[in-house]
């Protein structure tokens, strides 16, 4: 009954916050360094900031990383899947931004996958570096494959870029 009120609650919070009710997390984790393995854990900002204010899509993502490693597993999948399929392409970039960090989520291989074949290719440019960063995780997905063959000049560069290292 509790993760069902649980995933009720981040299911409203996505519906009336938008992105930044996920992201919204202290100032000073943003300009944290980034960890080898995984984002820091950082502490809820009170009242976050709506996400059409910000620009910093690299720092929406890391902040959606620190709080997506903070969310219990089942909600932190819920809310990917949330991102992942949202109709704003800011929402969708920010994921694939926030999936080039290294935590631990349990669906990131479809994530990964769904991901790669947005219409915006800026969204599977960052999915080029996540599914790089997340080869030691989830192993050969193909996606860097396919993505060095796509139609956009900036994805297939950012695929190179990644396999490049």
């Amino acid at each position: 009954m509790s993760n069902q009120k649980s995933l009720a609650r981040l299911r409203a919070i996505l519906k009336s916050a938008t992105l930044a009710a996920i992201a919204g997390t202290a100032t000073a984790s943003a300009s944290a360094t980034p960890s080898a393995t995984a984002p820091a854990v950082a502490e809820a900002a009170p009242m976050p900031t709506p996400f059409e204010d910000s620009d910093d899509v690299e720092v929406l993502a890391r902040q959606l990383a620190a709080r997506l490693t903070d969310l219990p597993p089942l909600a932190a999948v819920g809310a990917s899947a949330d991102l992942a399929t949202s109709t704003d392409p800011r929402e969708r970039l920010v994921l694939a931004g926030a999936l080039a960090w290294v935590f631990p989520l349990a669906s990131d291989d479809i994530l990964l996958a769904h991901l790669a074949d947005d219409p915006d290719p800026r969204v599977r440019a960052a999915i080029a570096r996540a599914a790089w960063a997340r080869i030691p995780v989830v192993g050969d997905t193909g996606i860097l494959r396919r993505l060095l063959g796509d139609a956009d000049a900036d994805v297939r560069a950012a695929a190179w870029l990644a396999v490049r290292g």
